[in-house]
């Protein structure tokens, strides 16, 4: 079980440093025009225009995420699956997103200069 999920994480930011595939890559921007871009800007979504949450923009070179936590990959995965349950009372509301779309949307957050 250890060694499925090291690979999972060694996966995920294989993904995060290099290319998306084409099908992840649409499917992060779709969430991200549905779910992220009323409170937050990010580059490459038109509809991203969002001034309640901060500018998305070189996100994977920030070194805290929230203002409380470390930026990893896994942690933003978890931040954007349960903003809630990590940081209760915080304005980041909870999405309704799965792990899976949580992951997508870091992969690409990740590839943003």
């Amino acid at each position: 079980m250890r060694g499925l999920m090291l690979l999972l994480v060694l996966t995920g930011l294989c993904a995060c440093r290099g290319r998306l595939p084409a099908a992840q890559f649409e499917q992060a921007r779709g969430l991200i025009a549905n779910d992220c871009a009323t409170c937050h800007v990010v580059p490459g979504i038109s509809r991203a225009r969002g001034r309640v949450g901060p500018s998305l923009a070189g996100i994977a070179r920030q070194q805290i995420i929230a203002g409380h936590f470390a930026n990893t990959p896994d942690t933003m995965v978890r931040w954007i699956e349960h903003p809630q349950a990590m940081l209760p009372g915080d304005a980041m509301p909870e999405m309704g997103l799965s792990r899976e779309q949580a992951q997508a949307i870091t992969n690409y957050l990740y590839t943003l200069e």
